[in-house]
């Protein structure tokens, strides 16, 4: 593990993805959107350039170079930060005065209860900027704006309140996923277990575990135990956790497991905690193509699944030793202090076979994995 992250942490301090400026990293997302799927076709056509040029405001030769440094490069964001050619700098996105003519075209003629189509609405856009001696985006560029929008929003504002809640589930949206790894959520606990030094094996007080499990399968892909506090370090160990062969780590903590779930997510689903908002997190996660999605504030229940499977876990941990319960009446007179015995490697082993377990569990005929 500590491998893989001085290897993550070496690759953003050479590219030094925190020391540029947000308009120019925002400049590169934006272009990598429209850069990343061009550079899956086996030909690019004129027409497709020129589509993509229109929507970043830059010449289709200029599409090329940016195609060809994507290709050349690793794929990332970074590959098309401005500066790396004086071609189109500073200009990777629509001029602003289209970009809100389409917001306010979207707003008004799509998520109404009339339920235009995007051709209409992309003729209304198109008449707009004509009057307005305004360059016309592509119909390409209006479906890819509303591609963006939540979907949960998009069927209210069309076909009403009664249409969206449908849409919803007892945890929170459906979420849009159809294959693994479309959609990764994340959270951590407190452990309800006191472990103890390696060495005295005097009680050091109680780690938290960090999970993040896979929407459409229910599999835990990731999981990450520390004693300090959730912070961007525990997420991004958990990522590596999540994105790297776990066979190292099984052996190192001694667990004769099968762990295979590994791989890096489409979208990461989170709460509105501090650590998931870092610049660093957010940078890492558009460096490498990964969107991050965030519950609404002031409803928990938007992130059932992942702390559902948090529950079942702290529900094992209160056979362990020192285990503290979930408050003080269920521990009643047990002294987890004095009962303590497990170290916190030993505990990441017992983590390991739950986590077995668990998927013992997920895959057994007839289980839905807690939907």
């Amino acid at each position: 593990m500590g491998s893989v992250m001085d290897e993550i942490q070496g690759s953003v301090d050479n590219r030094g993805l925190l020391t540029v400026s947000a308009e120019a990293w925002q400049h590169a997302v934006r272009a990598a959107a429209v850069i990343g799927p061009l550079a899956d076709l086996p030909r690019l056509g004129r027409d497709q350039a020129d589509e993509a040029a229109a929507e970043l405001g830059v010449s289709r030769r200029q599409v090329y170079v940016l195609l060809a440094r994507w290709r050349e490069g690793g794929g990332l964001v970074s590959d098309l930060l401005p500066g790396r050619s004086s071609g189109g700098r500073g200009r990777t996105h629509l001029p602003e005065a289209v970009e809100a003519l389409v917001v306010a075209s979207i707003r008004k003629g799509f998520l109404t209860r009339q339920r235009r189509t995007i051709a209409a609405v992309h003729r209304d856009i198109a008449a707009a900027c004509r009057a307005q001696g305004l360059p016309a985006p592509s119909r390409m560029t209006v479906e890819r704006r509303i591609a963006r929008l939540d979907p949960v929003e998009q069927v209210t504002r069309r076909h009403g309140p009664d249409a969206g809640r449908q849409r919803l589930s007892a945890a929170g949206p459906v979420p849009p996923v159809r294959r693994p790894l479309d959609q990764v959520q994340i959270d951590h606990t407190v452990v309800d277990v006191i472990v103890v030094d390696e060495r005295h094996r005097l009680p050091i007080g109680r780690p938290f575990v960090t999970v993040a499990i896979d929407v459409f399968s229910r599999c835990i892909v990731g999981l990450v135990v520390t004693l300090e506090a959730p912070s961007a370090l525990s997420v991004g160990l958990c990522l590596a956790h999540m994105v790297t062969d776990k066979r190292a780590w099984l052996e190192r903590v001694g667990a004769s497991v099968v762990w295979p779930m590994t791989g890096k997510p489409v979208e990461l689903y989170l709460d509105n905690a501090s650590e998931f908002k870092s610049e660093a997190l957010k940078r890492g996660c558009e460096q490498h193509g990964v969107k991050l999605r965030y519950r609404p504030p002031g409803q928990p229940h938007y992130g059932g699944i992942v702390e559902r499977v948090i529950g079942t876990l702290m529900q094992s941990v209160h056979d362990l030793p020192g285990t503290t319960f979930s408050n003080p009446r269920e521990r009643g007179s047990y002294d987890s202090e004095k009962r303590a015995t497990l170290t916190l490697p030993e505990l990441e082993r017992w983590f390991a076979l739950a986590v077995a377990a668990y998927h013992g569990q997920v895959f057994r005929p007839g289980f839905n994995g807690g939907s």
